[in-house]
């Protein structure tokens, strides 16, 4: 049987698929009918040092080849997730990458810091993309990218991923992010959309413009990392954005990943987001290939005879 497992030198991972940060909340729910033994990791929903309401409602619609939505970084906090959300988080049997967002470096700092020495956390995400957060710096210069990294990796030894958006200079803030410390980067988040009501004239959702996420964007989020792995041979991706099926996560690979993160997946269908490790497998499996980690890449090495 071929392997699916995915090792890296700060950690390893039962399979390449992983829970993106959002949809699947802290897993607390799916956990109870899924098994995560079939996970490479799940990413938590982000964490910010106070708790937030999100934004008003509406704020999840339809949209043709997935759904835009506007949560706004609904959180507890971080008190809240310390005492109440690690205690559960740390019974998933899978990689926790914990998620955390901030108005300045400063809070970042604070964030990482407090989590540095708590047991159920093994990777951080800087979440510097949020689509859905008005009024707040996100860090969409290198410096600014920069900043915020130098301060998560002063207050923290853990692995560190940046979650980056699909933007013209995406290379150019990698670099910023890579430079400043982090381990890896996360590609890509939400594309951000807008639905009008024809019958009113208005936005349907209650702050206009939301991010888009789903089928849609996949050869969005493939051609950026693609572009990501090419500028950085030798760097981490996890690759998210738009898939759903075992040959989304595959083409995900080849442009190259290292792991892929399911989002909208997870809400159209979690049974399916769980058995996507298995799908993988049998794919490999029936090609004659011996391990996932063949397929990292594979688009810029020309792919593979096809006999």
């Amino acid at each position: 049987m071929a392997r699916i497992d995915v090792r890296h030198a700060k950690g390893s991972f039962r399979t390449p698929i992983v829970l993106a940060s959002g949809p699947a909340g802290f897993g607390f729910e799916l956990a109870e009918t899924l098994d995560f033994r079939s996970l490479g990791a799940l990413t938590t929903k982000t964490i910010t040092p106070e708790p937030r309401a999100g934004n008003p409602q509406p704020r999840l619609l339809d949209a043709p080849g997935g759904a835009i939505n506007s949560i706004g970084l609904e959180n507890p906090g971080l008190d809240a997730f310390r005492g109440n959300v690690l205690p559960r988080l740390r019974e998933l049997a899978t990689v926790r990458i914990v998620s955390l967002a901030g108005r300045t470096p400063d809070e970042i700092s604070h964030l990482a810091a407090a989590l540095e020495t708590e047991p159920g956390v093994d990777w951080l995400e800087l979440n510097l993309s949020c689509p859905n957060v008005r009024g707040e710096t996100m860090a969409d210069r290198p410096n600014d990218v920069a900043a915020y990294v130098r301060e998560a990796r002063s207050a923290s030894r853990r692995p560190l991923l940046v979650k980056l958006p699909s933007c013209d200079n995406l290379v150019a803030l990698g670099e910023a992010a890579l430079s400043a410390g982090a381990d890896g980067l996360t590609l890509i988040n939400a594309v951000r959309g807008l639905r009008i009501c024809v019958d009113t004239g208005r936005a349907f959702l209650a702050r206009g413009t939301g991010g888009l996420c789903g089928p849609a964007i996949l050869p969005i989020a493939l051609a950026r990392v693609f572009e990501a792995r090419q500028a950085f041979p030798d760097t981490f991706l996890i690759g998210t954005g738009g898939v759903t099926r075992a040959r989304d996560a595959i083409e995900m690979l080849c442009a190259g990943a290292n792991l892929v993160g399911v989002g909208f997946g997870v809400m159209a269908d979690p049974a399916a987001t769980f058995a996507l490790a298995a799908e993988i497998e049998q794919w490999l499996d029936e090609r004659g290939i011996g391990d996932v980690a063949d397929l990292v890449g594979a688009a810029h090495r020309g792919g593979w005879s096809v006999s």
